[in-house]
């Protein structure tokens, strides 16, 4: 595309700005998708982009005119990105009553959820001291071998075994219990 256009869409001449967003239009998807990852959202960044673009190509100063383009488009992608993990973190952080209907476990859901916890806690119960304290350490803790490894004074390896052996009690446990 001639600069000719892009000073006419600059000029605010409506015609010219709409060949610049069919002219650009792939190539600024092919610059937002893989950092968005989405094809839905692409395409509102993509927008967001063309109109952060109308409002700016009076500033524009000359030079690479895609570069400028794609930087724009890597801009509002990345803001895309981080206003959604934003909103992860908030949604995380809310009360369940905070929540969107639909969101919030129901009462037989959460009930089921405690139940096999404390049925856990209580299968751990019937392991050997060195095996329920490596599996509750791994499963209710959420330690990493080398954690539960440091703090028992034994090797990553023993961990890797003791584990094993507590989910093979367990699950001759369970199987008996059938």
């Amino acid at each position: 595309m001639d600069s000719g256009w892009i000073r006419k869409a600059a000029g605010g001449d409506e015609d010219a700005f709409g060949k610049l967003v069919d002219h650009y239009k792939g190539y600024l998807m092919a610059v937002i998708l893989p950092v968005v990852r989405d094809p839905s959202a692409a395409q509102d960044v993509l927008q967001e982009t063309f109109w952060q673009i109308y409002r700016s190509l009076s500033g524009y100063r000359g030079g690479n005119f895609k570069f400028w383009l794609a930087r724009i488009a890597t801009r509002k992608a990345i803001d895309w990105c981080r206003e959604r993990e934003r909103h992860s973190k908030e949604t995380l952080h809310n009360s369940p009553g905070d929540l969107l209907p639909g969101c919030a476990l129901s009462a037989e859901e959460e009930y089921l959820s405690r139940m096999a916890g404390v049925s856990l806690a209580s299968l751990l119960q019937t392991l050997p001291p060195p095996y329920r304290t490596t599996m509750a350490g791994y499963l209710l803790e959420g330690k990493s071998y080398r954690q539960l490894a440091d703090e028992t004074g034994v090797s990553v390896r023993t961990v890797e075994s003791r584990l094993y052996r507590a989910r093979r009690i367990l699950r001759n446990e369970y199987e008996e219990g059938l």
